[in-house]
């Protein structure tokens, strides 16, 4: 049973890396969605997913921008991008799917292996966001502090306090 994901979707968690313009003119937004939306809990699992969603973004950045892999952004900044910024769109994409998926196909258990598995900022924000109310204290404090040791303030001010 797999969950459609639109590239609207996609698009809203990738504009603030890649810049309107970027990910308006590009097929990346539609590509990674399409991808997303192949993900059946019964045969894949989250890390398979991301290992696929992040092929197909690193291709779609490659085809774009070419082997220097340099984006100019609408502020004229040209940014070079790394093998790392593309895991970090892999896992914001990631996150969008994990947005759309419910129990049984997201529980609160294979959520909190893949997040503590791999730190993914994604998974641990959904992991906060909908079972964060059902997690001891303790638990909950720890994710947070996960989060602000390891990631970038900028990717998590929005959500979290």
């Amino acid at each position: 049973m797999s969950v459609p994901i639109h590239a609207k979707s996609v698009r809203d968690a990738l504009e603030p890396m890649l810049g309107a313009r970027f990910v308006n003119t590009t097929p990346l937004c539609g590509d990674a969605a399409d991808c997303l939306s192949l993900y059946a809990p019964s045969c894949m699992t989250l890390a398979a997913m991301y290992d696929r969603v992040k092929d197909v973004i690193f291709g779609d950045l490659y085809e774009a921008l070419g082997q220097g892999m340099v984006l100019t952004l609408e502020s004229g900044v040209r940014l070079r991008l790394r093998l790392k910024d593309v895991d970090t769109l892999a896992d914001a994409a990631l996150g969008v799917l994990m947005d759309a998926l419910a129990p049984p196909a997201l529980t609160l258990e294979s959520l909190r292996e893949y997040a503590f598995g791999t730190g993914s900022l994604s998974a641990l924000r959904v992991l906060l966001q909908r079972y964060g109310n059902q997690l001891p204290e303790l638990e909950r404090n720890m994710l947070i502090r996960i989060i602000k040791e390891n990631h970038p303030a900028d990717r998590y001010s929005d959500w979290l306090e």
